[in-house]
């Protein structure tokens, strides 16, 4: 793993990007609450960010191995991380045998399977008895203002295809095989719609794939004059992001964009979704709370 990267390479623009951007950080700081201590552990992660936020979850310790599908995520895990830590997957099928990991986070990358519940069962298939999976997720509620600016701006990831999920969709692909245990939100209504308002002035250059030669540097000089476009846009609105999550904070009823996920696995058995007397389906009740209990809500975590 490199601790410094030359700053003409695509890490190096990709941690610029991180640091000016106060919904990655949230994305990092929530995962690592919910994280358990890994050390002599051994670890993966899916989807990662291009390296930089498995980059800083290796920070915690233990033993990792980070996997991606998308060709330009992966060769910039493989700069920063190193060759053998970083291997290209396509779908749900993860190239490992039966209970390698004790942990396994998976960052936004079941928005981009078809099959996200086999994917699900080949998490549980590679961790470990014992083991740990963390996930992260867009929230999809009944009404979202930045989901409606999104459509107004005619957004739409090439890498996704789903827009997130229900409370009731997170329940249903795990509960054959994990128990919640714990769950948490983050990202309020101002700090997404000003990420849609990035993500359409900067999408091209962040979703479109780019070459970089073999010591990780961009080859194209105009993808790197959308690079240096893209960290200055994010720079001048990095202080008007601060100020929006800071009244996100105020409006914490909103601050329900992402979901962070906490299950461990427990024998895969098929269950059937059935009714509370209240009239929810136990998804809705399990998704907010601990395991055990239905009757606490999700709160978001301070400082997020």
């Amino acid at each position: 793993m490199h601790e410094s990267f030359d700053p003409d390479s695509a890490a190096a623009w990709q941690v610029r990007l991180f640091k000016k951007s106060v919904t990655r950080q949230a994305v990092l700081r929530n995962l690592q609450r919910l994280l358990s201590p890994v050390d002599n552990k051994t670890c993966l992660d899916v989807g990662g960010d291009h390296g930089v936020i498995p980059w800083m979850l290796r920070k915690n310790g233990g033993i990792w191995v980070s996997v991606d599908a998308d060709e330009t995520s992966v060769a910039d895990m493989r700069v920063i991380l190193g060759e053998d830590q970083v291997y290209q997957i396509e779908g749900a099928e993860l190239p490992f045998e039966d209970q390698s990991f004790d942990t396994l986070v998976v960052i936004h990358y079941l928005e981009s399977i078809r099959d996200d519940a086999a994917f699900i069962r080949e998490c549980h298939r590679c961790l470990k008895p014992k083991g740990e999976l963390i996930f992260c997720v867009h929230h999809i509620k009944s009404y979202s203002t930045a989901r409606g600016l999104g459509r107004l701006l005619g957004i739409h990831s090439r890498r996704k295809v789903r827009p997130g999920y229900t409370q009731r969709d997170l329940y249903e692909i795990i509960k054959d095989g994990f128990d919640m245990v714990e769950t948490v939100t983050f990202g309020g209504t101002l700090t997404a719609c000003l990420d849609k308002i990035l993500e359409k002035s900067t999408g091209e250059t962040l979703s479109r794939g780019y070459r970089i030669n073999e010591e990780g540097m961009i080859t194209d000089a105009q993808q790197l004059r959308r690079f240096a476009k893209a960290v200055n846009l994010h720079a001048v609105l990095y202080p008007l992001q601060k100020i929006a999550a800071g009244i996100d904070r105020i409006f914490s009823f909103t601050n329900d964009h992402y979901i962070v996920v906490k299950a461990r696995p427990r024998p895969w058995i098929q269950r059937k979704s059935v009714k509370l007397k209240d009239g929810r389906s136990i998804a809705e009740a399990a998704i907010r709370t601990k395991i055990g209990t239905a009757i606490d809500h999700i709160k978001p975590l301070p400082g997020t």
